[in-house]
């Protein structure tokens, strides 16, 4: 049976549900309280202002961005794994860097920026370790058309043939450098 989330993570959840179902300006304090279930002061009690909330997401996607890292690392091929975990799937960590693109595009967040930024680096720096720094960043901007993409809409998100085949490309890229 699945462990019943702490209030705080219930009341950061219903934080990042109503930041990307609804947008930044509809996360107020009393939405989010009333779409955790809690009373505001109880809201209040875990995350003393929006800000706190912001700095609970910014810790929520470094836990997840160092523990999908640890993951990737553990991969036989981590290039491949990671070009193919590019597609959004509404995971926690999708939700988390929906969640924080949203707040920064219109708000400045120095804090979600910077965890943004750690995740981005822990990432990069699996997939050097795995092929070089000098692939490493085209990679990332694979991915990130990719996780693009397919965020935008389901439709435009690319087939499962189509990122096979950006694997093969990538892992032919990687060969010819090494030769």
């Amino acid at each position: 049976m699945p462990e019943r989330p702490t209030a705080r993570e219930a009341i950061l959840d219903a934080f990042v549900e109503v930041v990307v179902e609804q947008g930044e300006r509809a996360a107020t304090l009393q939405a989010v309280a009333e779409h955790a279930g809690v009373s505001k002061g109880g809201l209040l009690y875990h995350f003393g202002s929006r800000e706190a909330l912001v700095e609970g997401l910014a810790e929520r996607l470094d836990a997840l961005g160092a523990e999908d890292a640890e993951a990737l690392r553990g991969e036989a091929d981590p290039v491949a794994r990671f070009i193919r975990g590019s597609i959004v799937r509404e995971t926690a960590i999708d939700r988390a860097f929906v969640a924080a693109f949203r707040l920064i595009q219109s708000e400045q967040h120095p804090s979600l920026r910077e965890a943004l930024q750690r995740v981005d680096d822990g990432y990069r720096g699996v997939i050097a370790d795995a092929i070089g720094d000098d692939l490493a960043p085209v990679v990332a901007l694979m991915s990130d058309g990719i996780y693009l993409r397919s965020g935008l809409d389901p439709a435009w998100a690319p087939s499962d043939d189509d990122v096979e085949r950006i694997v093969a490309a990538v892992d032919d890229i990687v060969r010819r450098a090494r030769d």
